[in-house]
């Protein structure tokens, strides 16, 4: 079986990036990005490509969604990441990228036409969204117990 890897960026509201296919391809109305890896290339690499040449958004992994999410053809594995910059464009394969809250991303999944695709993308949904709360604390720090930090080779004024 093939394999093919892909992002659900998460920004730090809460909402998660959807795309919506070219011609609705293989009847997904709403997914996230995936796709193969070419020759050389690691899962997260594949799957940031994936993200950037889907959506026009740069995105950093921050924690691999648990489980493997089989198709008829494909083996498939995401990542959880947060977006880093906003290109503003993305490839034929998209026609269009909106964020949608975690609710109105499960109405937009329930759109898809192919039952087996549908419920792969709520679990891959359900999973990430799970996962960004089990992270919150890591990823948005309260002020008083946020590290204060100076980037190497600068120094804190005295």
């Amino acid at each position: 079986m093939k394999k093919a890897y892909g992002g659900v960026v998460i920004n730090p509201s809460g909402q998660v990036l959807l795309r919506e296919p070219a011609g609705h391809y293989k009847g997904d109305v709403w997914t996230f990005a995936k796709g193969k890896p070419e020759s050389g290339e690691s899962p997260e690499q594949t799957a940031v490509r994936e993200v950037f040449e889907e959506t026009g958004y740069r995105a950093e992994i921050i924690a691999k969604i648990p489980g493997t999410f089989d198709g008829s053809r494909t083996s498939n594995e995401y990542f959880l990441m947060v977006p880093v910059k906003d290109t503003g464009r993305f490839d034929a394969e998209t026609q269009a990228v909106r964020w949608a809250t975690g609710e109105e991303a499960r109405q937009l999944i329930r759109i898809n036409q192919k039952a087996k695709r549908r419920r792969r993308d709520l679990r891959v949904l359900k999973l990430a969204l799970a996962l960004v709360r089990c992270l919150e604390p890591a990823l948005h720090p309260s002020e008083a117990t946020q590290p204060q930090f100076q980037p190497f080779g600068t120094t804190q004024p005295q």
